[in-house]
């Protein structure tokens, strides 16, 4: 746990309701698989000598005496927390060695990436594998080490997130306002904090080197004169009314897609594209390196797009001097997507920016075809257009259309940009 006078790095919040075996072997796994953590329990009027078991592990600690809820309780925790980090965790769960270490490398290596969690056995969406172990927990260390392995530092976005275990930034977590306790008992109130956290521009991640063992619904399920299918019922109703559609429909509602060209003229290098690069990562569909004259930056985007897997175009025959237009229409013409965004190599977009994107993208439509950003100077060139026909390009406004479209102000600035002065 936690070295006396340092501040640790992940608060773990568990309630409990009752179930006193099943948490007890929660807390030994986290024991033996865990370092540099803390733990907060809010127990919610528990009967069978669970509030006993927790005043005798000396934790912090919560003690309702009725059950609180899901929402209210894990913000009970999240208001003792100290962890720069906080993990909400069911209890009816068993960890596996380094599985907080693969979720914190997993948030961390992604200035994007607002909240994750963990692969399990028993989980719905993304998060659930095949689970080659048992029975019960026979072998599941094991499993859980040749998964880890075999997945090293394997990260996949996806658009919800399960709440039987999520880890976020505490900040971030309280900036959030932690979870609504409209959602009372539990259900919905995990898909409401996801699409509030994406909404502001984070990514939902998965660690694919992370495994936990869950049990699955084992508090709720032993709840006496408890209707699942009624709480369902009013969740789903408040959270509809919240916002403004059915949260499940809104979650996996498709998105338009971009196709991100890098523009690489006669002077851009190597350095200058895995800036571009960098800055851009995650967020648009696909990518694409297009290259408009000169042997030097030829070689470098050849170089640039074989180490990143991209794919490169190149608007001119080697050796020929082309024009930056030449360079948008080759890259209008292989873009594979419903938008297309151009910056010039070197051209970045700083976390806060990228975050602003990102949210901009969710509500994004067709009826948006030209989209402006902010430069150095006072220009705000058309950067990202709607892949529709009768594009025209200019070097210093950017895309425009034959109808004369005014474009949508984005209020995003492309750092390292010259195009005040093409």
């Amino acid at each position: 746990m936690r070295e006396r006078g340092r501040k640790m790095k992940t608060s773990i919040i568990i309630l409990t309701h009752n179930q006193l075996e099943y948490t007890v072997r929660c807390l030994a796994s986290i024991i033996s698989h865990t370092k540099d953590y803390e733990l907060v329990l809010v127990d919610n009027g528990s009967t069978d000598g669970t509030p006993e078991m927790i005043r005798r592990l000396g934790c912090k600690a919560v003690f309702n005496a009725v059950n609180a809820g899901f929402a209210k309780g894990c913000n009970q925790g999240l208001e003792l927390a100290d962890g720069e980090f906080v993990l909400f965790l069911n209890n009816d769960t068993v960890v596996t060695e380094g599985w907080l270490e693969a979720m914190l490398r997993a948030l961390e290596s992604d200035r994007t990436a607002g909240m994750t969690g963990p692969v399990s056995n028993y989980v719905s969406g993304q998060q659930q594998v095949e689970a080659d172990y048992g029975p019960g927990l026979e072998g599941l260390g094991a499993y859980a080490a040749a998964r880890s392995a075999a997945w090293q530092g394997k990260i996949i976005e996806v658009p919800r997130l399960v709440g039987f275990c999520l880890l976020l930034p505490r900040d971030l977590a309280l900036e959030m306002g932690g979870f609504d306790e409209r959602f009372g008992l539990g259900n919905y109130e995990d898909d409401d904090l996801c699409m509030r956290i994406r909404s502001r521009g984070y990514r939902l991640v998965v660690a694919c080197d992370s495994f936990i063992h869950h049990y699955g619904h084992v508090t709720i399920n032993a709840l006496e004169d408890f209707d699942l299918t009624a709480l369902l019922s009013v969740n789903r109703e408040i959270a509809r009314r919240k916002w403004g559609e059915d949260l499940i429909d809104l979650i996996y509602k498709v998105q338009p897609t971009l196709t991100l060209c890098v523009g690489a003229d006669p002077d851009a290098g190597q350095e200058q594209m895995e800036r571009t690069l960098d800055s851009m990562a995650g967020l648009a569909d696909e990518i694409m390196l297009v290259h408009y004259g000169g042997r030097d930056s030829r070689e470098s985007v050849h170089r640039t797009g074989l180490i990143r897997n991209l794919k490169t175009v190149y608007a001119e025959a080697e050796g020929e001097q082309g024009a930056e237009a030449n360079g948008v229409a080759a890259g209008l013409r292989e873009a594979g997507r419903d938008f297309i965004l151009w910056l010039r190599a070197g051209e970045e977009l700083q976390r806060d920016d990228a975050l602003a994107f990102r949210s901009f993208r969710r509500g994004l439509s067709a009826d948006v075809p030209l989209i402006s950003f902010s430069s150095l100077g006072s220009s705000q060139p058309v950067r990202m257009a709607l892949c529709t026909d009768g594009l025209h390009w200019d070097s210093a406004a950017g895309f425009s259309l034959p109808s004369g479209e005014w474009p949508h102000e984005l209020d995003i600035r492309v750092g390292g940009s010259a195009w005040a002065s093409p």
